[in-house]
């Protein structure tokens, strides 16, 4: 494997990930300077940590998750939030501090701490969903990302375990910023920016035929996506109450209903509507019957929506359909990678429901 040097200057384009970096390794001093603050600290762990191979890296393994999983449910939990404090430091620190007190007693290869940063992180995810803090399909979610940040801790871990004397005191300062990023998202909430996802289906039918299906909207099968039986919430069916502006459609999802005051009554181009109230965009697949987590209520929220019917030039219809919605996770890149995904499988299933009878009634396939 090549030299650590290389990967940790490698982190330096990870924007979140630099700051631990910077902070860690800056404040590591000269041996001259660190002799009476770090000896204690390692003498400290000479005693708690046993010195055999499988005895260290069992006890770094627990007392790293030992020190993650209270932050974890207190920045959940506690603060609500779900930030770069979660999905950035909390995995990174968890990283770090395996690999940090894996190498106390003997200096290991990279790959060795890099291997067990990775088992680190594996049994903190199987702890949270043991202990119900969260669910099956939110922790395959956090995976991808959570994974490469406590890789990433793992090499300054291990490039700080190497500085002795030193490595003590910036292994510290290092573990205090991930609680001390918690407070200021906890303080300083980011604007949730507002997305829009566009879908679109070919129908061979007429614009009228296909509008009056999406006002009349019949019953939805059951799904048989993996997605939607994994806990993504799902549309059933769908009813307008009154014509016009003003009127009110209500989408029902298997979690409960959309209402949708309706905004623009083109018929047969255009209907859209704005979203005053929606259900829980997920059931949590767990082995309990019930999971609280505060991300399924109020982070994730539809704005307005709309279907637009353009006619085409061989007389069939593009029907499309857009919604626009914000969520307060963050990385906003990474969870909006999910959340479109999630909105186009949504859609899908509306509008091909809506093309399978406008084409089945106008007698065209």
């Amino acid at each position: 494997m090549p030299d650590g040097t290389l990967w940790l200057g490698l982190l330096m384009i990870l924007p979140v990930v630099r700051l631990f970096v910077f902070t860690a390794l800056a404040v590591v001093p000269g041996a001259a300077h660190t002799n009476a603050l770090d000896l204690p600290r390692r003498a400290w762990l000479d005693r708690i940590l046993p010195t055999s191979k499988l005895g260290s890296a069992i006890a770094s393994i627990f007392f790293a998750v030992l020190l993650i999983l209270p932050l974890g449910f207190l920045n959940v939990r506690m603060l609500e939030a779900y930030g770069l404090a979660l999905f950035i430091g909390l995995p990174f620190v968890l990283g770090a501090a395996s690999a940090y007190l894996y190498n106390h007693h003997q200096a290991r290869r990279w790959g060795q701490s890099i291997g067990i940063a990775m088992l680190t992180v594996s049994i903190t995810l199987m702890a949270i969903f043991l202990f119900a803090m969260e669910g099956l399909l939110c922790i395959v979610m956090a995976a991808p990302i959570v994974y490469p940040i406590a890789l990433a801790g793992s090499l300054v871990g291990h490039a700080l375990s190497q500085r002795t004397p030193g490595g003590a005191p910036a292994m510290t300062l290092l573990v205090l910023l991930a609680p001390g990023l918690m407070a200021f998202e906890s303080v300083h909430r980011a604007e949730e920016p507002l997305f829009p996802v566009v879908t679109s289906v070919r129908v061979s039918a007429s614009p009228q035929a296909v509008w009056n299906e999406l006002v009349a909207f019949s019953r939805m099968e059951e799904p048989d996506e993996l997605l939607f039986r994994a806990g993504v919430s799902y549309p059933v069916e769908a009813r307008i109450e009154g014509t016009g502006v003003g009127a009110c459609r209500y989408c029902w999802f298997n979690t409960g209903p959309f209402v949708e005051p309706i905004t623009v009554w083109d018929e047969p181009r255009l209907l859209a509507f704005d979203v005053v109230d929606d259900p829980p965009p997920m059931t949590e697949l767990s082995i309990y019957e019930h999971i609280d987590a505060p991300h399924v209520d109020g982070f994730f929220r539809s704005h307005n929506g709309q279907f637009r019917l353009v006619e085409q030039a061989d007389g069939s219809t593009l029907l499309e359909g857009t919604t626009w919605y914000t969520h307060a996770i963050w990385p906003t890149w990474y969870w909006r990678i999910w959340s479109d995904a999630i909105l186009h499988r949504i859609h899908a299933r509306v509008l091909e429901h809506i093309k399978q009878d406008a084409e089945a009634h106008s007698g065209t396939e």
